[in-house]
């Protein structure tokens, strides 16, 4: 069998060839414009992205939170001291904003 549903191996291994390319190397843009753009580092980025979202949301959730919490006397862990878990989980916030902001910075 020469290969599936009347397709030569030859063309399909052309038309893989066509489309995988060395990292780095341009890709075109959409749209048939014949300018090619590079793809630059938008694997990489991806991950530090979400990363770097998800570390800035919970980190300003958290602070909200806190705050929310110590403005109104309670504390923000159950049997604890208020002022002291206020000052644990606004460092624990804080913490997790510059993760988010340094996870930003490699993009």
């Amino acid at each position: 069998m020469g290969g599936a549903a009347g397709v030569s191996e030859g063309a399909v291994g052309a038309a893989v060839r066509a489309v995988v390319q060395e990292p780095g190397a341009p890709l075109a843009t959409p749209g048939g414009s014949g300018v090619a753009q590079p793809l630059g580092n938008l694997v990489e980025a991806t991950p530090a992205v979400f990363a770097g979202a998800v570390f800035a949301l919970f980190g300003l959730g958290l602070l909200v939170w806190t705050a929310v919490r110590a403005r109104h006397r309670r504390p923000v862990y159950e049997g604890a001291a208020p002022g002291r878990s206020a000052t644990v989980a606004a460092s624990v916030a804080v913490a997790a904003l510059a993760l988010g902001l340094w996870c930003f910075s490699r993009i």
